[in-house]
């Protein structure tokens, strides 16, 4: 047992000293500096994203040259009364943020030109989800709406890409935003299929978000509700709604629509009498008809018949493009046949229908001739 305990005792003397050796309290010393570095780095950081997030973006954001135009363009917009911050978020709220002013960044640097800030798709439709925080029902209507579709829908629709080829022009109307062509988009091109999105977390993505139709930065005084507020102003000839344009994939802009064309559309060779609403043609840059401008064909949907004249908007909702109880609106206090016209065999009773609500005459339901109108 003794010599036990000796073995035992000489094997405590053995152990190394808990004191620090030299050489590693010298080491540990030249981690010092970079652990204060580390500190006061990210000290800074918390700092500069503080003072962004909390700081008005005159003295922020506008700092940037770059987005001084775009700051004189909101500061006269009817979004004046919105912080940049609802619409484009914080510098600190989200890890988006911060990638994206990591990328300006980098472009500051590394581009020549820095007077051509745009949104990209994918900011775009994140502004779409801002756009829903103060107009819900807005949002709620589009969503539910023909507009509110998605990648997937468009796409991917077998019926339509086996009579139609995709084409890039496809991209006028339907994904807008996208940075790429449709073979960058989708494959293959042609009309066998299968078909697939070369990306597919774009399936859910909207294809026409808000910005398709709405310029945020137009000019304007902010909306009013009030009735005598707006006819007011109508009274002064500010009647203009540069709110509502049509962005322009080529040219990476939107043009009002009180700027744009109104189209000439025919019949038969015979003109066809087009609605003055300058909403009317934003809907005909993508339900246009063909280079002939002939109505019918394409995409049209110009009224002609019995409903020449009128505009898209006065059978069609805005935003969700319903037409429940459009035919109210006018019917039956200037129906000619004093007949239930929900119940007419057209398209707004089944679209099945041979006679297109758009395109209907009285011959198509009269081929032996227009009765009488009944007292």
């Amino acid at each position: 047992m003794g010599a036990n305990e000796d073995r035992r005792g000489q094997g405590k003397a053995d152990q190394p000293s808990a004191t620090v050796r030299p050489e590693r309290a010298g080491r540990a010393w030249l981690f010092m500096p970079l652990a204060v570095a580390a500190v006061f780095l990210l000290g800074a950081v918390l700092g500069g994203l503080g003072y962004f997030e909390f700081t008005p973006p005159e003295r922020t954001c506008v700092s940037c040259h770059e987005i001084r135009a775009s700051h004189a363009r909101w500061s006269n917009s009817v979004h004046r009364a919105v912080s940049c911050k609802q619409c484009h978020g914080g510098s600190a709220d989200s890890w988006h943020a911060l990638r994206e002013n990591a990328k300006r960044v980098f472009r500051h640097v590394a581009d020549t030109r820095h007077d051509d800030i745009r949104l990209s798709e994918e900011q775009a439709v994140r502004m779409t989800r801002a756009c829903q925080q103060c107009h819900q029902r807005e949002f709620a209507h589009w969503q539910g709406g023909g507009h509110g579709t998605n990648y997937a829908r468009i796409f991917l629709d077998e019926t339509h890409n086996r009579t139609e080829q995709m084409a890039d022009d496809c991209l006028r109307c339907h994904g807008m935003f996208f940075e790429g062509t449709m073979k960058n988009l989708a494959e293959p091109l042609d009309t066998r299929g299968p078909w697939r999105l070369k990306r597919p977390r774009l399936a859910g993505r909207p294809v026409i978000p808000c910005l398709a139709c709405h310029e945020l930065h137009a000019p304007g005084a902010p909306f009013s509700r009030s009735l005598s507020d707006r006819e007011e102003r109508a009274k002064k000839g500010e009647s203009r709604r540069d709110t509502i344009g049509f962005y322009v994939r080529q040219e990476r802009a939107h043009i009002a629509i009180d700027d744009l064309a109104i189209p000439r559309i025919v019949r038969d060779g015979k003109p066809v009498t087009v609605s003055s609403d300058p909403r009317q043609r934003l809907c005909t840059q993508c339900h246009a008809p063909d280079a002939f401008g002939r109505a019918g064909s394409s995409d049209d949907r110009t009224p002609t018949g019995v409903h020449e004249g009128l505009s898209c908007a006065a059978c069609h909702a805005p935003h969700s493009n319903d037409t429940r109880g459009s035919c109210a609106q006018c019917h039956p206090a200037r129906s000619s046949c004093g007949l239930d016209v929900t119940a007419m065999d057209t398209t707004y009773r089944s679209r099945g229908s041979r006679h297109n609500i758009h395109r209907v005459a009285c011959q198509d339901c009269h081929p032996g001739g227009v009765p009488a109108k009944r007292d």
